[in-house]
């Protein structure tokens, strides 16, 4: 069955199918239209032939057999079509709407709604998962183990495009992140997040008798060692959140 995507440009439908599998594919003819051309065919013998097919296209006249382009089709079409070399200047201010209108609507919503990802980009992404993976089982010991399992429930269900299934007690809670959630400017939390955490780190030691375990996290591009608190602490965090906020206003 066809998961089918249909995109408006000017009155003319631009149609995409198999949007969910790692191969979309477009129908041509309304594609070569928009570019200036009279016939599909002109635009499809430029297109090397793993950039173009047949495909069996659902009809109200029932299943048709069309001309279809790939994605890096649809990318090679757009590159080769030059609105210079169209002398008609309403065909070439279509042609320039219709080109940057593809690789800002269009193509974006494909990827993003879509399954479709070059080999490449599959590759580094699992690599990256098996890296994190790697460095949390290097954690173990160091890092306090909810937080180790919250994390790495994270990064295999990215690896399967699923959603994480995480006790929510055991759910990563930053500092920053907390401080944020009360809506603090970044002035505000500049000036509160160090003597919050250090006041939380306190509660925590009168807590349990010892400190809380510290785990890396990278904050606009550079490594930073934070302590490695939980949603379970939360209760924490409000009762050190609320005495700070009642000494403010006493002050």
């Amino acid at each position: 069955m066809n998961s089918e995507l249909t995109f408006n440009f000017e009155g003319e439908n631009i149609v995409a199918l198999d949007v969910n599998t790692v191969e979309p594919v477009f129908i041509a003819s309304p594609v070569a239209k928009k570019l200036g051309y009279e016939s599909a065919k002109d635009m499809l013998r430029s297109l090397d032939d793993d950039e173009k097919g047949r495909h069996i296209v659902p009809t109200p006249g029932g299943p048709q057999e069309m001309s279809v382009i790939t994605l890096p089709g649809l990318i090679h079409a757009l590159n080769n079509r030059r609105p210079g070399a169209v002398k008609d200047e309403t065909v070439r201010n279509m042609i320039i709407r219709f080109q940057r209108w593809v690789n800002h609507e269009v193509i974006p919503q494909i990827i993003h709604t879509g399954r479709y990802q070059s080999e490449s980009m599959r590759i580094t992404a699992h690599e990256e998962h098996m890296n994190r993976l790697s460095l949390l089982q290097l954690a173990k010991g160091i890092v306090h183990p909810d937080y180790l399992e919250a994390k790495a429930r994270i990064v295999i269900a990215d690896e399967f495009g699923e959603l994480p299934e995480i006790d929510p007690g055991r759910r990563p809670l930053t500092v920053a992140d907390y401080l944020k959630e009360k809506g603090l400017s970044d002035a505000e939390l500049k000036s509160t997040q160090s003597v919050f955490g250090k006041k939380l780190k306190h509660a925590y030691r009168d807590k349990y008798g010892h400190d809380p375990m510290k785990t890396d996290i990278e904050v606009k591009g550079r490594i930073r060692t934070v302590y490695a608190y939980t949603e379970a602490d939360r209760l924490m965090f409000d009762t050190v959140y609320t005495s700070m906020q009642e000494h403010r206003l006493a002050a």
